[in-house]
């Protein structure tokens, strides 16, 4: 009992000091100097030239089920629910937030049947949610955006957004933060139940409510899931949880991890892969975002922990370099181990997202598809694929073996957001790519298939297509990626850019 309250101490004190108010913003003068009301009346002035900038805007309410326009024919074998999750309150009143990572999380939801594609959302309804809508403003403070009067933050979720990702787990859907709590919804109406409490049912009781639990799970073909959580301090919480979402395994991984910021992780079929960037903060820097910087010198540190036992088995480095999101990984019975990862020569892509909510479209340095190999002997290769690569996924039934395909967004035309989706080969590295073009601002797209056949099945995923300001889902065949999309479905009006879901069948 005494350590898992060491793990929940340290984690929460390293959380609330990273997003209480701070004394510098504590003592405006006037609105006028409040950075939240400069960055909505910058983002204002902008959005009137810039018509890409609708899928910053975000929205005030939830959206009612409606039935779709549909485009083609919906295939009789895809059935079931597409679920995202992104961020949906970036504005409040006169303020803004700095960050596109601070708003508040809303639920999509697609649903595939007989009749058509119907569609609905609805914000996730946390208590921070709950407060500021019933105050029309914003009430506390965030991780770069503080408030001259911010109510205090006693713990992490208290500011917890549920922003991040989606995922289903025993019947109800699980909202993913990066810091707090899971939330739990009802898969259906997608009504808020709670904070999820990780101990439930388990030996852990209480002692894991409020830890840290990231939005990028692994959940392997029988549902077991593992995850982890970080803190500011370089300690990272490992999990190990069943089918149903029962807590099996715990443990604390010291790290001296000190850039803040760890988005993603692997599994292979007997490790985790924890892969840490080559970051630092900038303590001089009162922001959370914003005071990360890239280090050259700091090698990327490939940390490979025993599923068995939670702990760490040995660690190597590779060269300097970031990544938000990594597709896949996978071990031979050599114990060489390869994995790939969304590479970014730099930090630039996350200040580019402070840039885009005050309405800039600067130049940032984009990622690549990077294949490592780590071999026994403690030395790594690499070799990288043409192309500019985000948001991979593969089949779900591989997560931790060996997969040949790749699913990732890339950007052909556009230099502000991803316009294109694509299928690579990650043995010959022929690709298929269907380009949206640069009207189009696309989003993740999800494998659906129920063979558990790599190269069958369907893609799935929105995009909002500028001119006419609606989101569109498309659903194509895979293997066929280039030919477009064999159905897709409108809606109305345009959703806020979201950042990951999944998809349910039935």
């Amino acid at each position: 009992m005494q350590r898992r309250d060491a793990i929940k101490s340290l984690f929460g004190l390293s959380v609330v000091a990273a997003c209480s108010p701070l004394p510098t913003f504590a003592n405006l003068a006037s609105k006028q100097s409040d950075p939240l009301v400069l960055n909505a009346k910058l983002f204002a002035k902008a959005k009137a030239s810039n018509p890409n900038l609708i899928g910053f805007e975000g929205l005030d309410n939830d959206l009612p089920l409606q039935q779709l326009t549909l485009e083609g024919n919906l295939p009789s074998d895809f059935r079931g629910a597409f679920y995202r999750n992104g961020p949906a309150v970036h504005q409040r009143g006169e303020q803004r937030y700095l960050h596109l990572f601070e708003g508040d999380g809303m639920i999509q939801h697609f649903n595939f049947t007989n009749k058509g594609i119907t569609h609905q959302a609805k914000f996730v309804q946390t208590p921070k949610y709950q407060q500021e809508q019933s105050a029309s403003r914003f009430l506390f403070s965030g991780p770069d955006s503080q408030l001259q009067n911010s109510l205090s933050v006693n713990n992490p979720d208290a500011i917890n957004t549920a922003n991040t990702n989606v995922i289903p787990v025993n019947g109800e859907l699980w909202a993913l933060w990066e810091a707090g709590s899971a939330t739990a919804l009802d898969a259906t109406t997608l009504n808020t139940k709670d904070f999820v409490n990780l101990g439930n049912n388990s030996r852990y009781g209480n002692s894991l409510k409020g830890l840290a639990f990231s939005a990028h799970p692994k959940v392997e073909a029988d549902g077991t899931i593992w995850n982890f959580g970080s803190t500011i301090t370089g300690d990272i919480v490992l999990y190990q949880l069943n089918k149903f979402g029962i807590t099996q395994k715990v443990n604390l991984l010291k790290t001296d991890y000190r850039g803040g910021l760890l988005h993603d992780f692997l599994i292979t079929q007997n490790h985790l892969l924890i892969i840490l960037p080559s970051l630092d903060r900038d303590k001089t820097d009162e922001r959370f975002f914003g005071a990360i910087r890239f280090k050259d010198e700091l090698p990327m540190r490939v940390l490979v922990v025993d599923k068995n036992t939670l702990t760490l088995k040995r660690e190597y480095q590779l060269d300097a370099g970031f990544a938000f999101h990594f597709g896949n990984a996978w071990e031979d019975a050599q114990g060489t181990i390869r994995f790939d990862a969304s590479l970014y020569p730099n930090i630039e892509t996350l200040h580019y997202m402070s840039e885009l909510m005050r309405g800039n479209t600067p130049e940032a340095a984009p990622a690549k598809t990077v294949l490592f190999t780590l071999n026994q002997n403690g030395t790594s290769d690499k070799q990288t694929v043409d192309g500019i690569s985000e948001f991979p996924r593969i089949y779900s039934h591989l997560t931790g073996l060996k997969n040949e395909l790749l699913v990732t967004l890339t950007s052909i035309q556009s230099d502000v957001w991803s316009d294109s989706v694509r299928i690579v080969n990650v043995n010959n590295g022929k690709q298929d790519t269907f380009v949206y073009g640069e009207d189009f601002l696309v989003e993740e797209h999800v494998i659906v298939d129920n063979t558990q056949q790599e190269g069958s099945g369907y893609l799935v995923g929105t995009a909002l297509h500028v001119p006419s300001k609606r989101t569109c889902v498309n659903i194509f065949k895979i293997g066929h990626v280039s030919d477009g999309p064999i159905c897709r479905a409108w809606l109305g009006q345009a959703l806020p850019l979201g950042f990951h879901g999944n998809f349910m069948a039935v």
